[in-house]
């Protein structure tokens, strides 16, 4: 028998557990904007003559050059600024895929959906809601 009467047994339950589910992912994944937004990570170029610093939107922020790279030619000092610019955007990357993971739920949950081992029952269940039965918190 299915109740609709308030309470947590009811059908006002079950909508109110949704509505805080949903407010914690919107909660997480403000937290999530936010922690990636103030990211700022430098890359370095192999030789150190080059730093480069990305900001949270992505974008080349800082540029630092050695005095020694005055030395080069054109062709080097680009070659070291490109490959500070490349290690400033990887450490970036790695840096949003641990925000990334932290919010999703650990790493393993990650692998799962990287691997395309992890199914929608699986990644709801791990946030407390159980697909399988969808009349759980209606029952008395």
């Amino acid at each position: 028998m299915v109740s609709t009467s308030g309470g947590y047994g009811g059908l006002n339950g079950v909508v109110e557990s949704m509505l805080r589910q949903a407010q914690e992912q919107q909660r997480r994944l403000a937290e999530f904007q936010r922690q990636r937004a103030e990211l700022r990570v430098t890359g370095e170029s192999p030789d150190g003559l080059v730093s480069v610093t990305v900001d949270g939107e992505m974008k080349v922020g800082d540029i630092e050059i050695n005095a020694r790279a005055m030395r080069l030619d054109s062709f080097s000092l680009a070659e070291s600024l490109q490959a500070a610019i490349d290690a400033a955007y990887a450490a970036f990357g790695e840096h949003q895929q641990e925000l990334l993971t932290e919010m999703l739920g650990g790493s393993e949950l990650v692998r799962q959906a990287q691997a395309g081992t992890l199914t929608p029952e699986d990644w709801f269940r791990r946030f407390g809601v159980d697909l399988g039965d969808p009349f759980r918190g209606l029952r008395r």
